[in-house]
């Protein structure tokens, strides 16, 4: 089967790669569609993994049910959580198995993912998908469930002012959700003007303030009329997040959603005086599910965040395009 895989720093190429093979445990897919996401631009860029089928987003039709025989035929429409917990750590046992403390082979980053003609899966994870979730809508699940989890999180509830800090799809999904919620003023910032105007057009947020504005802080006051009840950062910026910090209500909550891998500075003054609250977000667990509820009865429309749909032929010069910070696209999805 054709493949697309990390070959070096900013380099992809497709080659061949033998086609998963019917063990009676694993569910065999075809992939029907598949998205590109943050976590795959940061190792292309930084061209670790060498030979990595990367990806996790992605909707497919059974070619073998495996261990599902009984609940699942061939042709059936299906998704996963991409996600490899062991079930047995205190973390698993508790039901957070996104932060399972013994993960082995997560698809797409520790082990071959969906860029790719056919996928095995294992069968716990899977997802049969409705007739109301198009393919597309369904490589949306995974980044949808992400986003859920951290409004969740932020506690976000009717009434509410948000301040969303980055513009690409998790900031969007997360102040879609905030909407959701009934958050009554979302702001969104974002350093790139491409990525701001595009975020505006979504009709989720109420503003986009430019955060290389010197300004914007004092903006940003006046637009929430005093400050913000919760924030959500999707930059690991220490800028972003020190903005937020002093932008925040008292007793105010702030969700950390981004990565960073190295030491951020913080002021820490300003989080200690008004009592304001970190909390960091990963992955989700029953929020897949909830997601799938929810996009599938048509209440958040997540499909016109999706810019486009290329073949696997043209992973590279898509990647390229999503790094360049000069075009508007969010969500490119791979035909394999």
């Amino acid at each position: 089967m054709r493949v697309v895989v990390l070959d070096g720093p900013k380099k992809l190429s497709v080659v061949e790669k033998p086609t998963p093979q019917a063990d009676g445990k694993k569910v065999i897919i075809k992939i029907s569609k598949v998205g590109i996401c943050g976590s795959d631009l940061h190792m292309w860029e930084k061209g670790e993994r060498v030979g990595l089928v990367m990806e996790h987003e992605f909707s497919g039709t059974v070619v073998d049910a495996g261990l599902l025989k009984d609940s699942l035929k061939v042709g059936d429409r299906v998704t996963a959580l991409p996600l490899d917990p062991c079930l047995k750590c205190v973390s698993c046992l508790k039901g957070d198995i996104n932060m399972c403390l013994n993960p082995v082979a997560s698809p797409g980053i520790r082990a071959d993912g969906a860029y790719a003609e056919f996928f095995a899966c294992r069968p716990d994870m899977i997802r049969k998908l409705p007739d109301s979730i198009s393919d597309d809508e369904a490589t949306m699940l995974e980044p949808a469930a992400v986003t859920l989890r951290a409004v969740r999180n932020a506690g976000i509830k009717p009434g509410d002012k948000v301040l969303i800090n980055g513009g690409g799809i998790i900031g969007l999904l997360s102040a879609a959700w905030a909407r959701f919620a009934g958050a009554s003023y979302i702001a969104l910032t974002e350093a790139n003007k491409t990525r701001g105007e595009n975020a505006a057009k979504m009709a989720d947020i109420d503003a986009y303030f430019d955060a290389t504005d010197p300004e914007m802080l004092n903006k940003l006051l006046q637009g929430s009329g005093g400050g913000f009840d919760q924030a959500i950062d999707c930059t690991a910026v220490p800028s972003a997040i020190n903005n937020a910090i002093m932008a925040m209500n008292r007793g105010g909550r702030i969700i950390l959603a981004g990565v960073s891998y190295k030491p951020i500075p913080i002021n820490t003054l300003v989080v200690v005086l008004r009592e304001i609250e970190f909390k960091g977000t990963i992955a989700y667990s029953h929020e897949f599910d909830k997601a799938m509820d929810i996009i599938g009865s048509k209440r958040l429309n997540t499909e016109r965040f999706i810019s486009g749909t290329i073949e696997l032929d043209g992973a590279q010069a898509a990647f390229e395009k999503l790094t360049a910070g000069t075009y508007p696209d969010v969500k490119i999805l791979i035909r394999p």
